[in-house]
């Protein structure tokens, strides 16, 4: 087995962001559309540089997104879901 998929994690934590790492790739996708509107495909619109481990924004405050800021902490931030309270 490869070592390095091996050590790729994301963890949802409570109230806070999404934590990346083990070097996952990062990149913002749309959908393509074909002349009738219906759903096609997706097209790579940007890709963002990345270190080994980072935190995305959960909240959807961020001012650097999709990257953490921790405005969620000023925000109050809650995910919603009454199980992981």
């Amino acid at each position: 087995m490869n070592v390095e998929k091996e050590n790729k994690k994301i963890k949802v934590t409570k109230n806070g962001p999404y934590v990346i790492s083990g070097r996952v790739p990062l990149a913002k996708e749309v959908i393509v559309a074909d002349a009738n509107g219906d759903s096609v495909g997706y097209r790579k619109k940007q890709k963002f540089d990345c270190p080994d481990q980072y935190a995305l924004c959960h909240c959807g405050a961020s001012a650097n997104k999709p990257f953490r800021d921790g405005c969620h902490i000023d925000e109050k931030f809650s995910d919603g879901d009454p199980s992981l309270g």
